[in-house]
Formats: structure tokens, C-alpha cells, sequence
């Protein structure tokens, strides 16, 4: 016999009161504790046949077994999931079923009682859990899960269970004002894109996306397929053929990931720009090539050349290097965002330093004063559904959306507001939601631009929605307020809050400048299911994602509550652990941990990521966070410093596309570079020393196209986004010798050399390559588990229609 779990969390609307009136549940409570035996009273009480019972005419778990439909083959199973405030309303249910099992109109065959030490999922999940692994089968059984009862946090957290638990699994959704019904929630459903594409997108992770749907493991139409191939296209030959747009792409990958590794490119895009100005101005003199000529040392980094162009007196000058500084080709390279962005450029080729906030705002406002859509890529104004134009500049603003019930009876703001005030406070905003903050990559002290949309019903919450926007505003925030329908409007009314609805209030208020979305599930819970599913598939659409926030914490803090993990269950997880993937093997560590740090999971995951990344820039001063084997067999400076230099170069080395891509390639020797350069002064060892037993490394990083060398990298003929390891083979042989062809093999013979020179990091420990593939190792299972489980899920569901159906 087939069982169906039928989850429900107790709540006041089974007693029939509101919520706010304890009294009125305590006096009901009080008559079926005093008479346990009188079955009529039981009925009247617990099918809400009372006068003082006056939110609906029918139980909700009345309600919820008529929509099941239960036959004579399948067995009911009640979970009933409590907290202590209502404990005792779950308690007098499990007795009365006990008693009368058909209390509510069909048979329950058991009830179980499932209580959470608190609101938080953690709590709420880890106990329905418990009871679906040690009871269901996985082969027979489903689930069926209340909606409209309850505490929302509670229905959140039991739905995660829910899912989680690989059982087929649907909604009913019940309530005072609407009829019972099934619903199969997935926001997915319908979506004009697979909801990785437009997140990897944002992530200017090209490469990746085309090589998913080279294996075949994206579902992409001809003409999406046409603008993902173009814009990896674009995005590659930046390093192989490097002009400004092209290089524009490379520097909003550089804003959007904020990686040690993100300032590698950034000089050579000076360079570029100021080509690309001096072609529009027609300056006489290429002041960079002038400046080079001008240097004492070989080869001229761009601060040497700006030094020589800022240095060089008016008075002194040629005519013609006057006019050219004078030019707009010239301001710009006299100009502040140029001397950051090299600056930012130092600390990453030379450090492996993520940029500074300071950097990131300047590369902002350069990069927005070009933001459009590249000639050479696809994504114009006709694009294909669900890949609209790319902008340079990715969105920073969080919004807020939240429906407003009752103002509370003590007074207290609505939560939206003390999130939103909190978010503005410099004492505060640090500690408000930590997996938003990761994701946007805001660094401790910054604060997170924030909007709020707040809802009301239109006859009902709609003026103290308003009041709470006009609030915040007065606060200096910016929120708007707007109504919605009331609840119990007929689906097929024109004003009716649908999913349409909600996605035409989305469209319309949240703008481009949007990073991700937080939905504050307070209000009716029909108006929260209906957000949420509208909410979920504007943020997919879009790249970004929405998290779903608790109300409050375990203490019932409101600020310092988490968030749910259902949003992500459905597409988000999967992008962004597939580009957390990614970012891995090409060794963006900073990239990858704040990804994987908004997963519910990926904290330690992410903690890893950050350990690795410590000692890979060789940031001493953080040495209790590098990884815990590393620390056990360290006990000088110099087995921390010098004596890894090799096994940094390895890590760079092993890279899986390190010899089929140039860009991988190029970047790897950079970062072998920046991993050993500050080992080495660390150390203050002498630049002889270095050049010596280095000297080919850095000879070959020193002429790549996009550091200190010119043209492309094979001559004058360009090349393909992948090219053939040929490409970098010319000036690997050159440098080498003809020691070495590849860039693995001169990686490897490098870290080699450095071990026979400086000595290697005593004890029999994993290496940091060995850390780092086992990193990949675990990321990647954990993509590739969610990968199969919304696969089956998608066809168990059928794929039958968009959002809730």
C-alpha cells in the first residue's frame, strides 16, 4: 500500500482564531482538555463548528484531505510540525486522531508530531527529516504539504525537508478566503532560458557556457546557442587578440568576480584604450611608444611610462608630445582612473590581491560610461528570449520585496523596515544576511546598496504599506509601496494577484541595477507562494539570484535571521555551483568561495577555497586560516615562504585546461609569477637570485599580449577561442631553450627548479595542488548530485507548466 505523508504545521487556523488572540486558543484547548471523551465536542471544536471559531468555515485539515482524495490503496500519515508557542494545538490533534481517525473526513491511518526547538530551518528541517528517512519509501510514497497554515518560517523549513527527501512531492494550498487545491511549485517550469545560462552569463563565464552546451548539458535554442558561442567568442579573443571592447569584456569579468587573479589584465586594457582613443583624436604622437623609447630598463611596465609622460616638463617637451598629452588620448593617461587601475594591476600580477573597493568603484564608473552591447556579440535588442542585453556593469542593488500584514499591536516596524534601516547602519549592516553580502562581494565595512518594494492588499494592508515606504524615505531609503489584490478575489478577475501579476509588478519596479532579490515572506501566505514563484523566474531570467529570507533567527532576532534554502533548490544551486566549477579550475579562489558561500552547504566548502587562497599569495599574516594540513608541517617562515614556491607554481600548473586554452594559459603563468613573487620578498631575497633560477617565467610573462608584450601571441595571424597549445609554444621554446614546449611542462620545470634551489615544505603532507584537486573533487560531486536530482525531478513533474500549476 502506497502512504502519503501529509505535512502540516500547526498553527492558531486550526482552532479557528487569529492569531493574535492566545486567549481564544487557550479557552478551546482548556474544553478539549477537560472533556477528552466527548467526541461531539471534539468534532464541533477541532471542524471549527463554535461561534467564537471565526477564521473559516472549514478546518484546514479538513480542507487539505478533500483536495487529497485519498482511495482505499493509499494510507494517510500526519506530520504535524510544531514549536512551543502552539505545541499544545498539535498535541490535542494527534489525541483526537488517535480516537477518531476520521475526524476530519478521511481516515488517517497515523499521526506523528514533529517539534522543533525553534523557528530556524535547521531546526524545522532537520525534524521532518528524521521522520521521512526512517519511515518512507522512497520506491511507493509522496508527499503532500499544507500551505496557508502555520507559521511561515515553519512551512519553509518542513518544505525543505520535503524536497530534500527525493519523494515525489506536491503543494496544497488551503486557506479562510480560497478553495482547496493541488499546486506543483516550480519556478522553472516554462522559463524561456535553463536557468544557468543567464547566471553564468552575469558571471562572464563564456567559456564555460559554451562548453556545457558543446557536451550538450544546456538546452539552448539555434539562436541562443548563436549568442553564447559569440559572446565566448569575443570574450576569448581578448587574450589572444586583445583591442579595447574586447578588453572591456575581460574588465567587467574582472568587476563582477573580484579575484586575486581579476587585475591581471587591467594594464594592457589601459593600453588599449588609450589606441583606441588616440585612433578617434589623431594625437601625432603614440606617447606610450615615446615614453618606452624614453625608459632606462626593459621591459617598460605601464608605471614606468606613465611616470616618464607625468614627469616630463611642459617647458622641455616636443611640441608634438605636448599636443599629444593634451589630447583626449593623452588625458587619459594623466588621468586618476588610470593610476588606479594600475595600481590595481600591481597588486594583482605582482600579489595575487583581490581589488580594493576603492579600485572596483573606479573601474565601475569607467566601465559604465561604455555600457552597451559589444558590435561583436549578439545580444542586441532583438535577442532570443531570456538573453537580453549584457551589460558591462553588473547590478549591486539588493531589493527587498515584502507583502505587509497588520501593523504590530506593540508598535514595532514591520520587518522590511528594520532591514532595510539596518542595512544603512554602519554598526549593523555587516552582520545582516552574510550569503547576499558573499554573493555581491561586499567586504566587511562597505555598505550594500538597498531598495525596498513593499506590497499591501488593496482593501486591506495597502495604507500601512504605504505609510512604511513613506518612512523609510523620510529616512533618507529608497522604498515605493503599491497594491495588490485582496485575498479570496477569483483567480480569473482582472485585479486578481496572479503570477502575471506579480511578474508585471517585478518588471516594472525592479531595475536593471538589481543583484539579487530578498524576498521577506510576511502577509497572507497565497500572496507569498504567488511572489515567490514570480520572484524565482524574474531572477533567472536575469542571472541573479532571490533568496528567501527567515523571518528570525533561533533567539527570534529579526537581523540576524538566515534564509531559506528553497529558492535555491530549483536551478540557482546548480548555476552557481557550476560556475563555483569553474572558478576552481582556473584558480579564481576568491571567485569560488564567495560563490560557494551562499549555499546553505558550501560554507566549509567556501572556508576551504579562502584557506587555499591564503597561501597561495603566500598572506603570512593569515597563516592560522591556510589549510590546517599546510600549518601542521610548517614551523619557520621559510617552510612557508620560499620553501612552497614550487609547489605554488604546481598548483597553477595542474590547471585541466592550462595547454588547450591560451587564455587559462597566459593567466597561469601570471599567477605562478604573483604566488612566487611574494614568497620571495617576503623574504627579501635578492632579485639575482630570483632571475636566476626563475628567469624563463618571467621573460615569458613579460612579453605576453596582455602585460608588457605586443601584438598577439602567434604572429600576425589571429587566433581561435580555443587555440592549439602552438600558440604559446613559439615563445615557450624561445625562453626556454628548447627546454620546454608547453606551458605545464614550463611551469613544472620551474616549481622543480625553484625545490632544488630554495628546498620544499618538510612533512609528507597533501601539496596545495593535491588541496586544491580535492576541492574540485567535492565541489564537483555536489553539481553534478544536483544536477541528476533536477533532472529527475523535472521528469517525474513532467514539465507541465510554468511556476505554480
Amino acid at each position: 500500500m502506497q502512504t502519503c505523508f501529509l505535512v502540516h504545521p500547526a498553527g492558531h487556523a486550526d482552532l479557528g482564531v487569529p492569531v493574535p488572540d492566545s486567549a481564544g486558543a487557550a479557552t478551546l484547548l482548556q474544553l478539549l482538555d477537560e472533556r477528552p471523551d466527548d467526541d461531539d465536542q471534539t468534532r464541533r471544536i477541532l471542524r471549527l463548528r463554535t461561534p467564537a471559531q471565526i477564521t473559516g468555515g472549514m478546518a484546514p485539515l479538513a480542507a487539505a484531505l478533500a483536495a487529497l482524495r485519498a482511495d482505499s490503496d493509499t494510507a494517510v500519515h500526519l506530520i504535524v510540525v510544531t514549536t512551543t508557542p502552539v505545541a499544545s494545538i498539535a498535541a490535542a490533534i494527534r489525541r483526537a486522531l488517535r480516537r477518531l481517525p476520521d475526524l476530519y473526513g478521511g481516515t488517517i491511518a497515523a499521526v506523528t508530531v514533529v517539534h522543533a526547538d525553534s523557528l530556524d530551518e535547521i531546526d524545522i528541517a532537520t525534524g521532518v527529516a528524521r521522520v521521512l528517512v526512517a519511515q518512507a519509501n522512497p520506491g511507493a510514497d509522496r508527499i503532500c504539504m499544507n500551505w496557508g497554515v502555520g507559521a511561515t518560517q515553519t512551512v519553509l523549513g518542513a518544505l525543505d525537508a520535503v524536497i530534500t527527501s527525493g519523494l515525489p512531492w506536491s503543494l496544497i494550498r488551503i486557506g479562510p478566503t480560497v478553495p482547496p487545491r493541488h499546486a506543483v511549485y516550480d519556478p522553472t517550469a516554462g522559463l524561456p532560458v535553463d536557468p544557468v545560462v543567464p547566471l553564468l552569463r552575469r558571471w562572464r563565464y563564456h567559456d564555460l557556457l559554451r562548453a556545457l552546451a558543446d557536451a550538450g548539458q544546456l538546452s539552448l535554442t539555434v539562436e541562443q546557442r548563436r549568442v553564447v558561442d559569440a559572446e565566448a567568442e569575443h570574450y576569448g579573443q581578448a587574450y589572444v587578440e586583445p583591442n579595447a571592447d574586447r578588453m572591456r569584456a575581460v574588465m567587467a569579468a574582472a568587476l563582477m568576480r573580484g579575484d586575486g587573479s581579476s587585475g591581471f589584465t587591467v594594464r594592457a586594457y589601459v593600453a588599449q584604450r588609450y589606441r583606441e582613443l588616440r585612433a578617434a583624436d589623431g594625437s601625432p604622437v603614440d606617447l606610450l611608444t615615446w615614453a618606452e623609447q624614453q625608459a632606462k630598463r626593459s621591459p617598460v611596465t605601464l608605471g614606468a611610462m606613465l611616470r616618464v609622460i607625468r614627469e616630463q616638463r611642459a617647458g622641455h617637451a616636443n611640441p608634438a608630445v605636448r599636443a599629444a598629452k593634451a589630447a583626449p588620448s593623452g588625458r587619459w593617461l594623466a588621468s586618476q582612473i588610470v593610476h588606479q587601475l594600475n595600481e590595481m594591476g600591481k597588486a594583482s600580477a605582482h600579489e595575487l590581491k583581490p581589488p580594493d573597493p576603492p579600485m572596483l568603484d573606479a573601474l565601475r564608473r569607467h566601465l559604465r560610461q561604455h555600457d552597451g552591447v559589444p558590435a561583436t556579440t549578439a545580444a542586441g535588442d532583438d535577442a532570443p528570449a531570456g538573453l537580453g542585453p549584457l551589460p558591462l556593469v553588473p547590478g549591486d542593488t539588493v531589493w527587498y520585496l515584502s507583502v505587509v500584514g497588520n501593523p504590530s499591536r506593540d508598535g514595532s516596524p514591520y520587518i522590511v523596515e528594520q532591514v532595510v534601516e539596518a542595512a544603512a547602519d554602519p554598526d549593523r549592516r555587516d552582520d545582516l544576511d552574510p550569503a547576499v553580502r558573499t554573493y555581491l562581494g561586499v567586504p566587511a565595512g562597505q555598505p550594500v546598496p538597498v531598495k525596498a518594494l513593499i506590497l499591501g492588499t488593496a482593501a486591506g494592508t495597502y495604507p500601512h504599506a504605504r505609510q512604511a515606504a513613506d518612512r523609510l524615505r523620510a529616512a533618507g531609503h529608497t522604498a515605493v509601496a503599491a497594491p495588490i489584490a485582496d485575498l479570496g478575489v477569483a483567480v480569473d478577475a482582472p485585479a486578481a494577484f496572479t503570477e502575471p501579476a506579480a511578474a508585471e509588478l517585478l518588471r516594472q519596479r525592479v531595475g536593471p541595477d538589481t543583484g539579487a532579490i530578498v524576498l521577506i515572506p510576511t502577509g497572507p501566505k497565497e500572496h507569498v507562494l504567488t511572489l515567490l514563484a514570480a520572484g524565482q523566474q524574474a531572477a533567472a531570467v536575469r542571472g541573479i539570484p532571490l533568496f528567501l529570507r527567515q523571518l528570525v533567527s533561533r533567539d527570534r532576532s529579526v537581523l540576524d535571521a538566515g534564509t531559506h534554502r528553497l529558492p535555491l533548490r530549483f536551478g540557482t544551486d546548480l548555476a552557481i555551483l557550476a560556475a563555483a566549477s569553474h572558478a576552481l579550475d582556473i584558480a579564481e579562489l576568491d571567485t569560488a568561495a564567495r560563490l560557494l558561500g551562499t549555499l546553505a552547504a558550501g560554507q566549509p566548502l567556501s572556508a576551504r577555497a579562502v584557506s587555499l587562497s591564503d597561501a597561495l599569495r603566500c598572506a603570512t599574516r593569515r597563516l592560522r586560516r591556510w589549510p590546517v594540513p599546510v600549518q601542521a608541517d610548517v614551523t619557520t617562515t621559510e617552510d612557508c615562504t620560499f620553501r612552497m614556491i614550487g609547489e605554488r607554481i604546481d598548483v597553477w600548473a595542474a590547471l585541466p585546461d592550462v595547454d588547450r586554452d591560451a587564455a587559462t594559459g597566459m593567466r597561469a603563468i601570471i599567477g605562478a609569477c604573483a604566488s612566487t613573487e611574494h614568497s620571495i620578498d617576503a623574504n627579501r631575497l635578492k632579485e639575482a637570485t630570483r632571475r636566476q633560477v626563475l628567469r624563463p617565467l618571467y621573460e615569458i610573462r613579460n612579453r605576453l599580449p596582455i602585460t608588457h608584450g605586443h601584438g598577439h601571441i602567434d604572429g600576425d595571424t589571429p587566433q581561435p577561442l580555443n587555440p592549439e597549445p602552438r600558440n604559446l609554444e613559439p615563445l615557450i621554446v624561445e625562453r626556454t631553450g628548447g627546454a620546454q614546449r608547453t606551458v605545464s611542462g614550463l611551469l613544472s620545470a620551474m616549481a622543480d627548479a625553484a625545490r632544488a634551489t630554495f628546498g620544499d615544505r618538510p612533512g609528507g603532507g597533501p601539496r596545495l595542488a593535491d588541496l586544491l584537486a580535492e576541492l574540485r573533487t567535492d565541489v564537483r560531486r555536489l553539481r553534478d548530485a544536483e544536477h541528476t536530482e533536477l533532472a529527475w525531478r523535472a521528469d517525474r513533474a513532467g514539465q507541465a507548466g510554468a511556476g505554480l500549476r
